[in-house]
C-alpha cells in the first residue's frame, strides 16, 4: 500500500466521522524496516492501514495511536529496536533490527456532528451558532413547520417524526454531541434515556431546570440505568451560568459549555444532591 493510498483512507475515515492518527518515522538511527517518512494510519475503530514495521513494532504503535486518539493530543514516540543498550527515552523491544528510530503521532478529528433534539425557539439559535462554529447538524423535531429547510438551510439533514424513534434510525459516531431542547418534559427524558442506552458515547445537553435535571437522573437509575457510567457525560442544565434570558443568550450558554468540553477548559462543577448515586 502506498502512502498516498494511506492518506486517502484517512480521509474516508474522517468522512465517516472517526477520529485518525497518523504515524509518520521523523527519525531514524542504525538499522530498521522503514525509513524516515513512512506512514502508518489508525483509526478511533481501531483498524489500521499501511506499515511502519509490523510485529511488536506495530503493536505498540497502535496502541500509543490510540492513546492519542483518546486524549486527543499529538505525540512523539521513541523505539529502541533491541533488548539491550536502550536509550532512556525509548520504548524497548525484543526485536534484533538493532535501530532507534523516532515517530510522530498526530490525531485528526472529523468535523463534531450536533444532533439538535428540537427545533423550537432555542434550537434555532444553537442550530445558527453550530453551524457557523463549523459543527455539521442534524435537526430533528415532530413538527414539519419547525423542522424545515427554510429554518435549518445549512442542516445536514432534517428529520420529522417520533423524536426517540428517528434517534433510533441514526448511526451514531464518537464525534457526536447531542443538544436536548425539545420542551416538552417526557419527550426530553425518553430522548436522554434512549441516547445513554442506545450506545451514544458522546456527551449531551439537556436544556432543563435543575429540579427537573434530578427528576430525570433519578428516573433513570429507578429505570435500571447505571448513571455512574454515563453522567460524566450528561450536562444538565445545559448551559454554563451567564445569566442568560433570551433564546440566543441561551444558545451562546450551552455552545460555549459544548466548547468548553471539546478543548478541556474548566468550567464550574454541576453537582446535584442524588442520594441514590
Amino acid at each position: 500500500m502506498s502512502d498516498i493510498d494511506v492518506l486517502k483512507w484517512v480521509l474516508e475515515e474522517i468522512s465517516r466521522g472517526n477520529r485518525v492518527a497518523l504515524i509518520s518515522i521523523i527519525s531514524k538511527e542504525g538499522s530498521g524496516p522503514r525509513d524516515i517518512g513512512a506512514l502508518m494510519a489508525v483509526s478511533s475503530t481501531g483498524s489500521k492501514r499501511g506499515t511502519i514495521g509490523g510485529g511488536e513494532l506495530e503493536e505498540i504503535l497502535i496502541k500509543e495511536s490510540l492513546r492519542a486518539i483518546e486524549e486527543n493530543k499529538p505525540r512523539r514516540v521513541k523505539i529502541a529496536l533491541r533488548p539491550e543498550n536502550v536509550p532512556e527515552d525509548a520504548v524497548k523491544t525484543k526485536m534484533l533490527c538493532g535501530g532507534v528510530i523516532e515517530v510522530f503521532i498526530n490525531v485528526f478529528n472529523p468535523k463534531p456532528r450536533l444532533i439538535l433534539i428540537g427545533a423550537g425557539h432555542v434550537g434555532k439559535p444553537i442550530g445558527d451558532l453550530a453551524n457557523m462554529l463549523g459543527f455539521r447538524v442534524i435537526v430533528i423535531d415532530r413538527d414539519p413547520r419547525l423542522a424545515s429547510r427554510e429554518r435549518y438551510p445549512y442542516a445536514e439533514s432534517i428529520v420529522v417524526g417520533d423524536v426517540v424513534n428517528e434517534l433510533s434510525k441514526l448511526e451514531f459516531t464518537d464525534n457526536d454531541i447531542a443538544v436536548i431542547v425539545y420542551g416538552e418534559v417526557e419527550t426530553d427524558y425518553q430522548a436522554l434515556k434512549h441516547l445513554v442506552t442506545r450506545g451514544f458515547k458522546g456527551h449531551i445537553w439537556a436544556l432543563c431546570s435543575k429540579r427537573r435535571a434530578q427528576w430525570m437522573l433519578e428516573r433513570l437509575i429507578s429505570e435500571g440505568v447505571n448513571v455512574e457510567e454515563v453522567k460524566g457525560r450528561i450536562h444538565m442544565p445545559a448551559g454554563l451560568d451567564i445569566r442568560s434570558e433570551t433564546p440566543t443568550e441561551i444558545a451562546v450558554s450551552i455552545l460555549a459549555e459544548v466548547i468548553c468540553e471539546i478543548r478541556g477548559c474548566e468550567k464550574p462543577v454541576k453537582t446535584l444532591s442524588l442520594t441514590s448515586m
